[in-house]
């Protein structure tokens, strides 16, 4: 297609990526998942059912110490899987918050307890991983945590409420960005803490959401009891914990979208061949735009994905994974709805389903103001006007 006229940059894969990737496509090749069911219960116990599926053929986890169940590869094996799900179009990992983000986190923060007792049961899905960090008044602002934990004994008592939590309702622990000193504002007194979404006084709620499925909620805590030993690394070291974090939700989970954003964008170009539309200069200028940009975030996420693997990531850095990504998604899906005419985006179908997922990309996981504000102190040494 388009894009395959512009080389694509690639990590330092060798003969044991190859062979791994070999190995990937022939278990791929003989299991088809099927056709996500439609109704989101169904569809999210299928989810579970085929990465359980992934664990039992030794697919996920790939760079976890082998002691967690893992296989003590590199990143590049994990940059390998992902490719191949994304680009045969099985289900993504339904616990990619836990085996992408809590997990490595917990692997370089967390007590030797917390990790024995939590990262073995993120690898095959029997315990679902969801985070709490913004609330209604600390979303792209995080810093601004109300949600407090105050010392009782042995024990933190959780008061206060999140939302946009993505996957609360199906989640067993969260990982909790919480005020643990009160005296202290900003970025400072705050820890994060694992919490047990089955504990008493935590109540869920779904936001209602145009595609009408539970995906993000709010999720208040009234009284909720955690014990002290919940607290990952130290308390008070809630904002670097958060950053680590965030730093792992960029990188694999970005490499994977734009691999299946590209898919997309192929489906976009075979359509507008067989329509006949391809030849008219104003579409092809469209389009050329958009390939453009799925080739930046390519070349964008394989620089960050070889900064993880060497260790030498930049604080701020993937706010530019982010703000390509989001410029990228909605360009795509706009693009779509313009030059596949108004019977597309009357219809329900893949196209208007994407079309208004996309919308939301530039929120969730920082709005794209915020991100702008990262690159420029953290990247750009830029200082706020007095």
């Amino acid at each position: 297609m388009i894009l395959d006229a512009f080389p694509a940059p690639t990590l330092r894969f060798g003969p044991e990526e190859d062979a791994l990737r070999e190995r990937i496509r022939t278990w791929l090749a003989g299991r088809d998942p099927g056709e996500p069911p439609e109704e989101y219960g169904a569809r999210i116990a299928a989810q579970i059912e085929w990465q359980r599926a992934l664990h039992e053929a030794g697919l996920v986890g790939l760079s976890w110490p082998e002691r967690y169940g893992g296989k003590g590869l590199g990143l590049a094996a994990e940059a390998v899987l992902a490719e191949e799900l994304a680009s045969s179009g099985v289900p993504e990992l339904i616990n990619r918050i836990g085996v992408y983000m809590v997990g490595p986190t917990l692997m370089d923060l967390a007590s030797p307890e917390l990790q024995e007792r939590y990262l073995p049961g993120m690898l095959d899905a029997s315990e679902l991983w969801c985070q709490g960090f913004s609330e209604p008044e600390a979303g792209s602002d995080l810093a601004n945590v109300r949600t407090t934990a105050r010392v009782d004994g042995d024990e933190l008592v959780i008061d206060g409420q999140k939302v946009w939590t993505s996957r609360a309702g199906i989640a067993q622990f969260c990982a909790l960005l919480v005020r643990t000193d009160r005296e202290q504002s900003r970025h400072r007194g705050l820890s994060m803490v694992i919490v047990d979404m089955r504990t008493p006084g935590i109540t869920v709620r779904p936001l209602p959401q145009v595609l009408h499925e539970p995906h993000f909620n709010e999720v208040f805590f009234d009284g909720v009891r955690v014990p002290r030993e919940n607290v990952i690394a130290r308390p008070g070291d809630g904002w670097k914990v958060a950053m680590q974090m965030l730093s792992y939700e960029r990188g694999l989970f970005v490499l994977e979208r734009q691999i299946r954003l590209r898919g997309r964008f192929d489906e976009l170009v075979d359509e507008l061949v067989r329509s006949g539309r391809a030849g008219d200069p104003a579409v092809r200028e469209r389009i050329g735009r958009v390939a453009t940009g799925i080739t930046l975030l390519e070349s964008q996420v394989y620089r960050t994905l070889e900064a993880q693997r060497t260790g030498t990531l930049r604080p701020g850095a993937t706010s530019i994974d982010k703000l390509l990504l989001s410029s990228v998604y909605q360009e795509l899906f706009a693009a779509a709805a313009d030059l596949l005419g108004p019977e597309t985006a009357r219809t329900t179908n893949g196209w208007t389903h994407d079309l208004l997922e996309s919308r939301g990309v530039s929120i969730y996981g920082g709005t794209t103001e915020i991100q702008h504000g990262i690159v420029a102190r953290q990247l750009l040494g830029l200082k706020e006007a007095a």
